[in-house]
This record gives structure tokens, sequence and C-alpha cells, in this order.
């Protein structure tokens, strides 16, 4: 099968799973509207789990991505886009017929961290189904001057097209090219404008001005691109609360008969330009730097389906559609030994754990009471340790003292694991850590056997400060792996000093 059908295939099968009739296509928007007017002022939060009358039937396929639905939804605050008065292009054809939408559609942009150039880019179905690639290259650094070449290219590798950025001209620029060279249009920042402003400008375009016009918060990565005639027909927005190390995600939403592969490019020009002037400046390690430490550890994949699926998670806000990446870094002047801060890789404070009430009685088990909180101080779970129990256990409480779930460590196994039970369910453990604790090296699997996420050691140690480079794959509650990390780290530091005890008291092996 030649590249041309299997792309039609590609679009056959998208459409099966994503054709909306016109009557939806409305529905969907009046609801957007309505459910945005109700959140202005309002933070949402994650929705009860229905009750069991009226639970909707889970697909019987795994998801990678959150749904249509889900997407849309975190896309509230910018419009829903309309079907433009003319196709676009209408006076040649498209750039890419395979992405010529025929009703409205959702794609994910995500930017890899571990590439090479720092440029690669995969363009996804909220399925997960990879539809584009952006692979960047030929970087290269003349005084002054910045050229890139990048390549636009199908899932089954057929070249699409490039973005070819001119290396002399008055604003940032790049000439987008077909795959036999021939020049399509450019995409320029506008010289002259109130606010900053992107253009998608068609070679020989009998109309003249821009084909495309993106507007809006291009730091925060929010923006909407309208057609000639003024209309809205994409929205970008970066995916909520996460971000780092100029490594972003976007959720892009294109209306009906917009050729989105133009769409596309401009996202990414906009992310190389907007990076290249806003280098990243802050705090924090580099999220490339941060997959690093996991490298030798599987990289984290969605699980069949989402960790929990059927209740809301710890923290919705640290539940994503991509891969996310975190630091727990164990606090060196802590009162009680136990304070933790989570951060992503800018090193801005996403969670912080606070110890407290540590009592040892005699020789039975140490009793902690931990508190999750947001970097604003909002708590969301506290952990607390059984005091009698088989093997060291943590409850997970809901803040209203609801009870979440446990984290144990297993009583019987050829290898050390860590188990979590959420609260109700009999199905065995959500997640299991397995690996090297001693090293600080595990990955966390869900039940069907699937790496969801995996923690490395970071550089600086000292015996009671660990830090730790945690990689949490989508479609999981990153609170819950963060606290069973916390968890595995307390217990060990525990075994350790009770064996560095025995060691002292009994004189060593072979006396002990």
């Amino acid at each position: 099968m030649n590249g041309k059908m299997l792309r039609s295939a590609d679009r056959a099968r998208g459409s099966k799973h994503s054709r909306w009739s016109a009557s939806r296509t409305a529905a969907v928007a009046v609801a957007l509207m309505s459910w945005r007017s109700l959140t202005t002022f309002v933070t949402p939060t994650f929705p009860s789990p229905p009750s069991a009358s009226t639970t909707m039937p889970r697909p019987s396929r795994g998801v990678a991505m959150r749904n249509w639905m889900d997407m849309l939804e975190e896309a509230v605050g910018t419009p829903t886009p309309e079907t433009p008065d003319v196709a676009i292009p209408s006076s040649v054809k498209p750039f890419d017929a395979a992405l010529m939408t025929e009703e409205l559609r959702a794609f994910v942009l995500e930017e890899k961290g571990l590439a090479m150039s720092g440029e690669d880019f995969e363009v996804k179905t909220p399925e997960g189904e990879l539809v584009l690639r952006v692979n960047g290259g030929n970087r290269v650094p003349i005084p002054g001057v910045v050229w890139d070449k990048l390549s636009l290219q199908s899932a089954d590798g057929t070249q699409i097209g490039t973005l070819d950025r001119q290396a002399f001209a008055m604003t940032a620029s790049y000439d987008l090219n077909r795959a036999d060279g021939k020049k399509f249009g450019r995409i320029s920042k506008a010289m002259f404008a109130f606010t900053n402003t992107f253009e998608l400008y068609q070679e020989d375009d009998p109309e003249g001005g821009p084909l495309l016009k993106a507007e809006g918060s291009f730091s925060e990565k929010n923006y909407v691109i309208k057609s000639r005639q003024g209309k809205v027909v994409a929205t970008c927005t970066r995916l909520k609360g996460f971000t780092g190390g100029n490594v972003d995600n976007y959720q892009v939403i294109v209306a009906k008969d917009v050729d989105a592969s133009l769409v596309l490019a401009m996202a990414v020009v906009i992310d190389e330009i907007h990076d290249e002037e806003n280098p990243n400046t802050e705090g924090g390690e580099a999220l490339p730097d941060m997959l690093e430490d996991a490298k030798g550890l599987p990289q984290p994949k969605a699980p069949s389906n989402p960790i929990p699926s059927d209740r809301a998670p710890l923290d919705a806000e640290l539940m994503h559609a991509t891969n996310t990446a975190y630091e727990l870094e164990e606090k060196g002047l802590s009162m009680t030994g136990e304070d933790f801060e989570i951060k992503n890789p800018l090193g801005q404070v996403l969670l912080r754990i606070s110890g407290g009430n540590r009592l040892p009685i005699g020789n039975m088990p140490v009793w902690d009471k931990l508190t999750i909180s947001t970097g604003s101080g909002q708590t969301i779970a506290s952990l607390d340790r059984e005091m009698i129990a088989m093997t060291p256990t943590y409850d997970v409480l809901r803040p209203d003292g609801s009870k979440f779930g446990r984290i144990s460590k297993a009583m019987l196994g050829l290898t050390e694991t860590f188990e979590f039970f959420l609260e109700g369910d009999n199905g065995g453990p959500v997640l299991k850590a397995e690996g090297s604790f001693s090293e600080r090296s595990f990955e966390f699997k869900s039940r069907d056997g699937a790496t969801v996420a995996t923690v490395g050691r970071g550089y600086y140690q000292t015996d009671n400060e660990n830090r730790y480079h945690v990689v949490v794959g989508p479609q999981v509650d990153a609170t819950l792996v963060v606290a069973m990390a916390f968890a595995i780290d307390e217990v060990h530091d525990e075994e350790n000093a009770a064996e560095a005890k025995k060691e002292e008291e009994g004189g060593g092996w072979p006396f002990r």
C-alpha cells in the first residue's frame, strides 16, 4: 500500500471515531458557551463520579489521550472554531489533503523532550494515533541570525513539506514549501501591530493579505487563529498545569474545511519564535535533563484505563494527556525530617508534603501523619501511617477524611514491591512499584502491566536528603505516584536506619 493510500486509510479511521453530525457539533458549541459562562470567575473542579444509575458506558479499548469532550472542555476560555466562509485554502490544493478537515477536529501537538535538535514535534489524535511529525534539523547559528529547516512528514514517513527559516528578514519568517520544493507561502511575525500577531500568507494569492492570522496570549500559549474574514477557525491551548524548559504540549482544535497542517505549522513556528525570544531563565532543571535521569528505565505509557478511572483523582490539575516530569526534593532543614517539595522543570513548587506527629512508641512501628498540599497551601490529601499492620502501610485520605486508598509494602513476593489499593476496589492493586529501591531507580506498573511512571535518583544526594526525578505517563494522577514515591523513601530510610542500628549494636557481621 503506498503512502497516499495509507494516509487515506488513516483519515478514514479518524473519521470513523470522530465524525459528528452538524446537530451534535452545534450542541457541543452551545454546551461549551454555557459552561464557559458559568466558570468565568470560578475555578473548575473535577466532577464527582456519576451514580450507578447514570454511569456512561466506558469505551471498550484503552484511550491514550483525553477524549474529544475533555479536550474541548480544556480549551474553555477560547471560542469554539467556526467553519470559514470559504475553504482554507480554496484557490490551490491543500498543503496536506489528508488533514483537510471534514468536521471539527482536535489534535495534540507534543514537543519531544529528548529530541537531538530540541525542535521535534508529534501530532496525534485524541486517541493517541500519530498523524504528523515535525522534525528539526540543520540549525545553523550565524552571528545575529538563526536558520532552521524543519520537515513535515506523515505518520508513515511520507514527506509533506518543509519549514525553512529565512536567514535575512525584517521579522522572524519561515517559508512553507511543498515536498517538491515549490513554495506554498510563508509564516511571519507581523511587523506593525498593536499586539503580537503571526500571519500565514499564501504564495501568489489572488486576494492578497494573510490567509490565516494568529492572535492572543503567546506567552501563555493560548491563542486563536482567524480566517481572512475574521472568523475564528482554530484554537491553540497549552496543556493545563504543566510545561517546562521550553518543552510544550498543545491541544489544537480546527474547524471544518480548514487544512489542519497549516494551523499546526503555524503553531510550531509560533512556539519556536517565542521560545527563541524568551529563553528559559527560571530555576529548575530542564525537562530533557530530568528525562535523562530516567535513562535505563522505560518511558511511561498510558494505561488501558485512567488511574484512577472510576472516581475523581486526588488532584485533577496533575492528571495530564501526555508524559510529564517532576522533581521530588527532600528538605534538609525540615523540623520533622519528612518534608518534601514537588517541582515542575521550571523549579515552580506544585506540591508540598509536610511531616508531623511522628510518634515512636517503644518497639512499635513508627506512626506518621503527613499532609499533601498545593503550592498555594490548599490541602489535597493526607498520608496516615497505620500503627498496627503486617507490613509498612499508609492510608491515603482526602481532605474531608474519606479514605481514598492505601500504600503498602507487599508481604509476599520474590522481589521487594510496593502497591497501591483503591478503597472499595476489589480488583487488586491499581499501581505496583518495582525495581531497585536501594538505588532509588524503579518503575510503576498498572494492572495491565504497562509502565505508567518511573523514578530516578537525582544528582544531589545525602543519607537523609534525597532528590528524585519522576516521569508520569498520560492519564495517571501524578499526585498518587508522588505519594507512593514518598512512602517508599520513608519506609526505605526507616529500614536502613534499623539495619544500621543492628550492625552497631551487634558489632557487624559475622557477630549479628
